[in-house]
């Protein structure tokens, strides 16, 4: 593991490397199609059955990753560094193959893809990691189709950050259809 200060390396690989990410959510109004979204970026759904192929839109051509720029699928060593994420929705590992730069805290990847998801409530997750965030009882679908999973039904939280209660789904339904259409696995509680 290479420390804070070390020079990123980069290394082109068949075999996958197993990592940690978040995601966002969107999908359809019943939670019928459920999609991830990255955090960060152009926003485009993630490829389902597919891999994701990273492309670089910054500094022209050069091998994607690039060890002076910062395209790339970007994973975590560890889960933990990933509590800080502006509104995970989704909490998983990902494989990571091709062309791959090597941090201090994860990864950029030239190609990823998921491996286990799972639904996270994203103030459980904030406040105490992926260890002890409850399982998530509902989905608020906001306008513009972004889905936020909560572990309750809570009224209070719900009106404090602008969610409208008419809009809760089923969470183990809109999980499901996540899971099925990236033909992936359930990930258990750490």
């Amino acid at each position: 593991m290479l420390d804070t200060l070390a020079t990123p390396r980069s290394d082109t690989r068949a075999e996958p490397i197993v990592a940690w990410r978040t995601w966002t959510l969107a999908g359809s109004p019943d939670g019928t199609e459920s999609r991830l979204l990255p955090l960060f970026g152009d926003r485009r759904q993630w490829p389902i059955r597919t891999p994701a192929r990273a492309v670089c839109t910054r500094r022209g051509r050069h091998e994607v990753p690039g060890i002076g720029c910062t395209c790339g699928w970007y994973a975590m060593h560890e889960h933990g560094a990933l509590r800080r994420s502006r509104d995970p929705a989704v909490l998983g590992s990902v494989a990571l193959w091709g062309r791959v730069v090597e941090h201090a805290f994860g990864f950029r990847a030239e190609y990823a893809y998921p491996q286990r998801l799972r639904l996270v409530c994203f103030v459980c997750f904030w406040q105490w990691g992926a260890e002890r965030t409850r399982p998530c009882e509902v989905v608020v679908r906001r306008p513009g189709g972004r889905m936020v999973p909560l572990c309750a039904p809570d009224v209070d939280l719900c009106r404090r950050y602008g969610y409208p209660m008419r809009r809760l789904l089923d969470a183990h339904q809109v999980e499901q259809s996540l899971l099925n259409a990236y033909a992936v696995d359930l990930l258990r509680v750490l």
